[in-house]
């Protein structure tokens, strides 16, 4: 049995599904962050549990040829990335076999051992969504991320994933709130007002930014307003964003517009897109248009087709296949991205879209059209089992699903299986230096079905 403060020497043998290196030692795993497999390394255990400990390098006895020098100081205790200590190459090998063996172990899905995985020509500044927590220490407020597993605060001085200019915005504001003594949130004792900063750019390099507090309540609110206006031309809108619950849930349901409107604009693939505060827009925008030629390439769809778009967001995806398609169906639950996506149906001179507000398994029992092709984009936790079960029941011919986790994936596509052919699994990867990555997988009904 392993015990706290122990020094071992071994070898990595793998990566786990967060980057960190495994061992074992007598067939006991231990998970050590900052190793690379193949690496032998001293270290120390700190944490216990009953199947697998946690460990700290002391030190290297040898280091793989695809070790490299994180360029950002935090990279040990952020939380913001978890690869920046291997070389973009060995990152994509990583995903790819971290997407392999995840879908043979949960979704019992084999002879996809060989996929392809799109990585990025821009592996740093490439956020278009940051969201910068603001708390109060030692009587001043301070913005940052947070420690790996923790809520404390590394105090933001440059960040290597988000634009130079949304690191700017988040320290001046920082600074504006000292100047007029507004106290950045303590979560423990509920007090304070600033909670985060949430800020977005777009391809043309316009900016959002919303102030996230505990109430409206806020001294000299017009006074940083004016000089964040004032300041940073780039930005046309700014936005107070009410969140009073004790919850980790970053955005309240009360916005106010303190300067332009509640809405931002870009474009992909030739197409623009209206985005509200609430939107959801995949963060990365050069490889976002990667990822939605592969989508578009497995869809296929000809123009006696008719497309639905599961969990359709602003209409991104629909309206960018709308043109290949007879019909298009969106359906999204949040309201606000649902009036987002029939404007920017309107803006793109988009006529065959149709967009439902509501549950994606509820919506779609409603819907009395033939479907030939469903493209799924769900959130981290999957689809519902009662909405596969629908598009089973309905014959959807072809499925495009697109995941951000591929662990939710495998356990959809181990139910999908009985009635479809997996056909193809590609995947892209929209958050270098992070353990995170889009996979998308193509699906044929069985001919038997």
């Amino acid at each position: 049995m392993l015990n706290q403060k122990d020094i071992y020497i071994s070898k990595c043998i793998d990566l786990n599904h967060e980057g960190l290196g495994v061992f074992k030692i007598d067939d006991f795993v231990c998970f050590v962050p900052n190793t690379i497999i193949g690496e032998e390394v001293k270290f120390e255990i700190t944490k216990v549990n009953n199947n697998y400990a946690y460990g700290k390098v002391v030190e290297f006895i040898t280091k793989s040829n695809h070790r490299v020098k994180p360029i950002c100081k935090y990279f040990k205790e952020c939380g913001g990335c978890d690869l920046m200590h291997l070389d973009y190459e060995a990152q994509l090998e990583f995903k790819k076999n971290m997407v392999i063996s995840t879908l043979k172990k949960i979704g019992k899905i084999e002879g996809f051992d060989q996929i392809e995985i799109h990585g990025a020509k821009n592996i740093y500044n490439y956020r278009n969504k940051v969201q910068i927590p603001f708390s109060k220490v030692n009587g001043k407020t301070i913005c940052g991320f947070y420690k790996k597993k923790t809520h404390d605060i590394i105090p933001l001085d440059e960040c290597f994933i988000q634009p130079e200019l949304a690191t700017d915005i988040s320290k001046f504001i920082k600074n504006l709130c000292n100047e007029y003594h507004i106290d950045g949130y303590n979560e423990t004792s509920q007090s304070g007002k600033i909670r985060h900063v949430l800020i977005r750019n777009t391809c043309m390099g316009r900016y959002m930014v919303i102030i996230i507090a505990k109430d409206k309540d806020i001294n000299n609110l017009s006074d940083v307003c004016n000089k964040i206006i004032a300041r940073y031309n780039m930005v046309d809108s700014i936005i107070l964003n009410i969140q009073p619950k004790n919850t980790n849930v970053i955005l309240g349901d009360e916005n106010i517009v303190l300067y332009g409107k509640d809405e931002i604009e870009d474009e992909i693939l030739g197409k623009k897109f209206v985005l509200s505060s609430k939107s959801f827009l995949q963060v990365n925008h050069e490889q976002t248009e990667v990822l939605y030629q592969i989508i578009k390439d497995f869809a296929h769809l000809n123009k006696d087709e008719v497309l639905l778009d599961a969990y359709c967001g602003v209409g991104t995806i629909g309206i960018t296949l709308a043109s290949d398609a007879k019909e298009v169906y969106g359906i999204e639950i949040i309201s606000d991205a649902i009036n987002n996506a029939k404007l920017n149906a309107k803006i793109n001179g988009v006529t065959n879209c149709k967009f439902f507000v509501g549950k994606s398994e509820d919506v779609i029992q409603n819907l009395d059209v033939e479907v030939d092709v469903a493209v799924f984009d769900p959130p981290r936790k999957g689809c519902d089992q009662k909405f596969l079960e629908t598009i089973v029941k309905k014959n959807v011919k072809r499925i495009v699903y697109v995941s951000c986790d591929v662990a939710t994936l495998a356990r959809d596509l181990s139910y999908l299986k009985q009635f479809y052919d997996i056909e193809k699994i590609e995947c892209c990867d929209l958050f270098p230096n992070s353990v995170h990555v889009e996979t998308v997988v193509s699906l044929s009904l069985k001919k038997n079905k």
